[in-house]
C-alpha cells in the first residue's frame, strides 16, 4: 500500500492518541497519508488535510478510528469510490470494526502486506417521490427509517413489494434495514438478526398498533415502496440516524440496493457469529 486515508473521531481522546501513533507508524514506512481536515487540525498536520470525497478515491485503504457511528459515517462518504475501509474500535461496542484499539499497531503490518479479506456489504438507497417527482435521496449502510416526529401520533404507512401491497401499518414508523443494520435499530424494534453477507433487506415496523404486524425479510432487488397514507403530525425519513427529511401524506419512499456496496476489511479468522456472541451476548 502506497497511500492510506485516516479518519479520526476527534471527540474521542483515545482515537486522537491512536491516530497520532498510526500516522507516525505509516510515515516511518513511507506510506502517504491523507487526513480529514478536522483530524489534521487536531493532530497538528494541516498539510495532510484532504476533504473526504473524490480526492480519496486514489487511496489504497481508509482507516477509521472511533466506534460504529464513526465507521458508518465514513462508509457513507467513501463507499461510492470503492475504497476498502478498516475500522479500529476506540468506542464502546465496535460491532462493525475489524480490530480493537490496543491491538492495532501490532496487526497493521499484516494489513499493509495484503493479508486481509474484503467483505462486501449491501448498502441501500431511499428516494422520496412527491407528486411523481424525485425530491430527495439518501444512502445508508444500516437503515433507512420513516418515523413520526416528537409531536406526532401514529403515522399510517402502506408497504408495497412490486405490484402487491403487503402491509398497512398504523405505527410509529417503519425501518428498512440491510443485513448489517439487522443488529442495530431493527433489532431493538423486534427484527431478526441476519448474517451481513446475506443478499436481502429487512422491513421492521416500529411499535405497530396491530397484532398482525410482523417483520419481513425480502430480496435486496425487490421493488420496495412505502407510501405515507396519513399522519396527524410530523413524519420524516432518516438514513443511519441522519437528520430527517420531512415527508407529507402522499409521499412515496422507494428503497432498494445502492449502486455500490460497502467494502470492509476483515482479518483472517474473522467470523460474524464470533462477533455476535462476544458483542451481544458477552460470552
Amino acid at each position: 500500500m502506497r497511500k492510506v486515508a485516516l479518519v479520526v473521531n476527534v471527540d474521542k481522546p483515545l482515537a486522537l492518541e491512536t491516530g497520532a501513533q498510526i500516522l507516525r507508524w505509516l510515515e516511518e514506512r513511507k506510506v502517504a497519508v491523507l487526513l480529514q481536515p478536522s483530524a489534521a487540525a487536531y493532530l497538528g498536520r494541516p498539510e495532510l488535510a484532504v476533504p473526504e470525497g473524490p480526492s480519496w478515491s486514489g487511496a489504497d485503504l481508509v482507516m477509521v478510528l472511533g466506534g460504529d457511528g464513526t465507521l458508518i459515517r465514513a462508509v457513507q462518504r467513501i463507499a461510492p469510490y470503492g475504497v476498502p475501509v478498516l475500522g479500529i474500535n476506540t468506542g464502546h461496542l465496535g460491532f462493525l470494526t475489524a480490530m480493537e484499539n490496543g491491538e492495532a499497531l501490532a496487526r497493521l503490518a499484516r494489513v499493509l502486506d495484503g493479508e486481509y479479506v474484503l467483505e462486501e456489504r449491501v448498502m441501500l438507497r431511499a428516494a422520496v417521490e412527491r407528486g411523481g417527482a424525485a425530491v430527495a435521496e439518501v444512502c445508508a449502510l444500516n437503515d433507512a427509517v420513516i418515523s413520526k416526529g416528537p409531536r406526532a401520533r401514529m403515522v399510517h404507512l402502506e408497504v408495497s413489494l412490486g405490484e402487491t401491497t403487503v402491509a398497512r401499518y398504523p405505527a410509529d414508523g417503519v425501518i428498512v434495514a440491510t443485513p448489517t443494520g439487522s443488529t442495530a435499530y431493527s433489532l431493538s424494534a423486534g427484527g431478526p438478526i441476519v448474517a451481513p453477507t446475506v443478499d436481502c433487506l429487512l422491513i421492521t415496523p416500529i411499535c405497530p398498533h396491530t397484532i398482525s404486524a410482523r417483520p419481513l425479510v425480502v430480496d435486496a432487488d425487490v421493488a420496495l415502496a412505502i407510501r405515507v397514507v396519513a399522519s396527524p403530525g410530523e413524519v420524516g425519513l432518516s438514513a443511519d440516524g441522519s437528520d430527517p427529511f420531512p415527508l407529507v401524506p402522499g409521499d412515496v419512499v422507494r428503497v432498494g440496493r445502492a449502486p455500490y456496496p460497502a467494502r470492509l476489511v476483515r482479518l483472517p479468522g474473522y467470523h460474524f457469529y464470533d462477533v455476535l456472541r462476544k458483542k451481544l451476548y458477552g460470552v
